[in-house]
């Protein structure tokens, strides 16, 4: 791997590093429609990275900070999945309350008004 594509290979994994830990903060504050936006753009990183990757062995202190960072983005993944995981969970139920109240509905109609 040449230089240049060293140096694109750690900036891509930086951008996503970069990347995955403002989709924690987008998390930490409830914005959903930020970290889906977040969310998109790195799995547009993820797809450069997989351009890029190759078998060659980086030089030693490259492959650390390339290890640093994939382990940041690794924490912030599931610092993200702890946030959201309960949160989708209850839209889950609520989305299983719905769909038995519409079943209902359909088998017996709607209630009777007074």
């Amino acid at each position: 791997m040449n230089s240049t594509d060293t140096e694109k290979l750690l900036d891509a994994y930086d951008r996503l590093s970069r990347t995955t830990g403002c989709m924690v903060n987008a998390a930490q504050q409830g914005d959903w429609e930020r970290l889906v936006h977040l969310e998109k753009n790195c799995a547009s990183l993820v797809a450069v990275l997989s351009a890029l990757e190759t078998e060659a062995a980086l030089p030693r202190g490259l492959r650390a900070r390339k290890h640093a960072l994939v382990r940041k983005v690794l924490a912030d993944d599931a610092a993200i999945r702890s946030i959201t995981e309960p949160w989708v969970q209850q839209l889950g139920s609520m989305l299983d309350a719905n769909r038995r109240e519409q079943r209902l509905l359909k088998t017996y109609g709607p209630p009777p008004t007074s």
